[in-house]
C-alpha cells in the first residue's frame, strides 16, 4: 500500500498536537516513527488508521480500483490515492491493522479466539469467516502458536503482546501500524519481532522509543518534535548527533555496527535540564 501524508495537522484539547506533516513512507518497507514523549506519534498513527480525521491536510492511501469516487491523485500503475477517512470502516479494517499500546480484555477467551478477532472484517451476514489458516499463520509468525489454547487472562505481558501482534497479522493488512510494539518484550523477542515486520514486505509504520532498534531495522524514519516533522529519511542520514541533541536533548556519538554497517547510537550523560523554552 502507498501512503502519503500531505500537510496533516490536528488539535486535541484546543492545542495543535500535529502541524503540517508531509511524508511518504516507502511502500513495502518498515518506517520508524520516532520522537520524545508528547511529540505526537500515537496521534499520527491514529490519523493514518482513520480513527481520527485531520483538521487540515490529508492522509492518502493508494486505491487500485479504477478511478473511484473520492480519488484525489494518480500514481503509477493505474493506482489512485484517496483520503483514508473516506473508506468505509470495513474497508479500512481489511486493509489497515493498528496495534495500539494498551489493549486489554476481561472477556474469558483463549489465545486462538483473541487472534481470530482479527478476522472480523471478513465475516459476512451468512456466517463467520472460516479462514483458520490465517489464524494459524499469524500465530506462527508471532511465535505464539504454543499459546493457542491458553486462557488470555493467564498470559504474561510479553506473551499478550505477541498475541496482539498475531491478531493484527490475522487481518492480513496492506498497511501495518504498530505503537510501541516492543513494549514488554525481552531483547531476543524485540529483535525477532522487528526483523519479522521488516521482512514482511508490507508497508509498516512503527512508533519506537529505542533509536538503536529503529537504526537497525527501519528502512526509513520520521522524527517528530513538538508536533512537527523534524527529519525524514534513511536512519544513517537522519540519526545524526546534532539531530538527537536537538530533538531529545541528549549528546551522543553515532558509530557503525561492525556486522551490519547500520548506525549504532552511543549516548552520553544527559544534558543539564533547563526550564521549558529556555535554550540550552
Amino acid at each position: 500500500m502507498e501512503l502519503t501524508l500531505t500537510g496533516v495537522g490536528t488539535r486535541l484539547g484546543g492545542r495543535w498536537v500535529l502541524d503540517g506533516i508531509d511524508a511518504t513512507p516507502p511502500a513495502g518497507h518498515l518506517t520508524g516513527l520516532l520522537g520524545p514523549n508528547g511529540a505526537g506519534k500515537t496521534t499520527l498513527l491514529r490519523l493514518i488508521a482513520g480513527l481520527l480525521t485531520p483538521e487540515c491536510g490529508a492522509v492518502l492511501v493508494a486505491d487500485r480500483s479504477a478511478d473511484p469516487a473520492g480519488a484525489v491523485a494518480s500514481g503509477t500503475g493505474g493506482t489512485t490515492a484517496r483520503p483514508v477517512d473516506s473508506l468505509t470502516r470495513r474497508a479500512r479494517a481489511r486493509r489497515i491493522a493498528l496495534l495500539e499500546q494498551e489493549s486489554t480484555s476481561a472477556v474469558p477467551l483463549t489465545v486462538r479466539e483473541v487472534v481470530a478477532l482479527g478476522r472480523i472484517p471478513y465475516r459476512t451476514l451468512w456466517g463467520a469467516d472460516s479462514d483458520d489458516g490465517a489464524v494459524d499463520r499469524a500465530l506462527g509468525h508471532a511465535n505464539a502458536a504454543h499459546l493457542a489454547d491458553r486462557p488470555w487472562s493467564q498470559l504474561s505481558g510479553g506473551e499478550q503482546q505477541r498475541v496482539h501482534i498475531a491478531r493484527a497479522l490475522a487481518q492480513e493488512p496492506e498497511l501495518l501500524l504498530l505503537d510501541e510494539p516492543t513494549n514488554h518484550l525481552d531483547v531476543s523477542a524485540q529483535l525477532s519481532l522487528l526483523a519479522f515486520v521488516r521482512d514482511l514486505g508490507t508497508t509498516s509504520v512503527a512508533a519506537l522509543h529505542d533509536l538503536n532498534l529503529a537504526a537497525a531495522f527501519c528502512e526509513h524514519v520520521l522524527v517528530l518534535s513538538a508536533g512537527r516533522l523534524a527529519a525524514a529519511g534513511h536512519p544513517r542520514d537522519v540519526l545524526r548527533p546534532e539531530l538527537v541533541r536537538e530533538v531529545y536533548g541528549v549528546d551522543c556519538d553515532v558509530l557503525t555496527h561492525p556486522r551490519t554497517g547500520r548506525p549504532v547510537i552511543a549516548f552520553a550523560e544527559p544534558l543539564p535540564t533547563t526550564a521549558p523554552g529556555v535554550p540550552r
